[in-house]
């Protein structure tokens, strides 16, 4: 598997396990719940970056 995949995928997987984490701290603190969910939703996109990039590259190599 190709290292930005990789990349890719782990920031995908943060992104997916820091959602819940910002409903539990709804309760406690606004602002907090507001990074979380603004951390993850640039987490997701990064890692939709990553493997859009890779799938590019690799289409690229094919045709060469």
């Amino acid at each position: 598997m190709n290292n930005l995949i990789k990349k890719g995928l782990w920031c995908m997987l943060a992104a997916v396990l820091l959602m819940p984490l910002a409903f539990v701290f709804k309760s406690v603190n606004d602002k907090l719940t507001l990074a979380l969910l603004f951390l993850s939703m640039v987490l997701e996109l990064i890692g939709l970056v990553f493997v859009i990039r890779s799938m590019l590259m690799q289409r690229r190599a094919n045709k060469q």
